[in-house]
């Protein structure tokens, strides 16, 4: 390895979740802010036009930022991380065009919420402009390839850590001992059971940034009855999406379609640790209770950002984990030959934080 252990494991968890809560924002957030763009409500059309304008940065975000786990994945699982993406070559180059279609699908809509038939409101009046379809449709086609690339990914990964099934794949879809790179693990429950995860955690993003966008992001110089409406709207209606959406796309994933029986669920939720699913829950409910504080309230979003992001901290370490001990057959990380590179970890560390330093600017 060109860098120590801990180094590896400290960056590739700081990168997963600094890509998680950008991912999770548009993954999740796009599907939300399309139904209330379809809505015919002042405060959900408000909604959909504020989350909109702001995909393109988050999409570019969570792009870049996915790149930290991905260059540590590459330069420390290469054995395992190849190998599956080699056995499923086609669907992991699809990716690529996917992503650009999909990319530029934000934009469209973005850019769409500027039109004459925009989706704001008159705030004072209180009354909905026409629907924006071209907004709709544009997050639409944004929405389907995004989750494309979610299923194509986490297809990847998850085929990373079955060893056990390469043989198998290999033997199936080879020619004269050269794969054909068209082999998927799509049966494998574990796959759905992690993408409708990382849409739960989504959620869960989307409800307390919604907030946090709400208490503090809102134009100063909006009259002060239009700021609380919209305020006390964000407290009613997101820390439910953020509650109980996951539950039942959680339930239905589970026990319909993968058919997981529901004791081996019950390990798997012990396994992944019953604290941070209450902590998923907890961080929005905190902003919820925050209605009854009106003086108080933005202390209350603060603390439940705060509890979100230690969440999705203990939800990377947990994953990490997992994922050590998925390619222990194949390569065992803990105990690779080191053979530290210096220059190239002191010029990442360095641009690093200069690009954090820059994106907090």
């Amino acid at each position: 390895m060109p860098a120590p252990f801990w180094f590896v494991e400290f960056f590739k968890v700081v990168g997963f979740v600094l890509h998680m809560i950008p991912m999770g924002i548009w993954f999740a957030g796009i599907p939300i802010a399309l139904l209330c763009a379809l809505a015919n409500t002042p405060n959900s059309r408000r909604y959909a036009e504020r989350m909109f304008g702001q995909f393109p940065i988050m999409l570019a975000l969570g792009i870049n930022f996915g790149i930290v786990p991905l260059l540590f994945l590459q330069t420390t699982y290469y054995k395992p991380f190849y190998t599956a993406t080699i056995l499923m070559a086609w669907h992991w180059l699809a990716i690529i065009p996917i992503l650009l279609v999909g990319y530029y699908s934000v934009y469209l809509a973005a850019f769409s919420a500027g039109v004459p038939a925009k989706c704001h409101i008159d705030h004072l009046a209180g009354t909905p402009a026409p629907r924006n379809w071209r907004l709709i449709g544009f997050g639409a086609l944004a929405t389907l390839c995004l989750t494309l690339i979610g299923i194509l990914i986490t297809n990847g990964l998850t085929l990373m850590v079955r060893s056990d099934l390469w043989p198998g794949i290999m033997e199936k879809t080879n020619y004269f001992g050269a794969t054909t790179g068209l082999a998927n693990n799509m049966s494998d429950p574990a796959v759905w059971l992690r993408l409708a995860t990382m849409f739960c955690i989504g959620l869960s993003t989307t409800a307390v940034w919604g907030i946090i966008d709400a208490f503090f992001f809102l134009p100063k110089s909006e009259d002060e009855e239009s700021r609380e409406k919209y305020c006390r709207w964000t407290l009613l209606v997101l820390p439910g999406i953020g509650i109980m959406v996951p539950i039942v796309v959680m339930t239905i994933v589970s026990y319909i379609i993968t058919g997981v029986p529901v004791e081996q669920m019950k390990v798997a939720y012990t396994r992944l640790g019953i604290l941070n699913l209450t902590a998923m829950i907890f961080a929005p409910g905190l902003m919820a209770f925050a209605r009854l504080f009106k003086k108080q309230a933005y202390k209350f979003v603060l603390a439940g950002a705060a509890v979100h992001v230690l969440f999705l901290a203990g939800f990377g370490i947990l994953r990490q984990i997992g994922q050590n001990a998925g390619v222990k057959p194949v390569v065992d990380v803990a105990n690779l030959p080191t053979a530290v590179q210096w220059t190239p970890l002191l010029a990442f560390l360095v641009v690093f934080v200069l690009g954090l330093l820059c994106i907090a600017w």
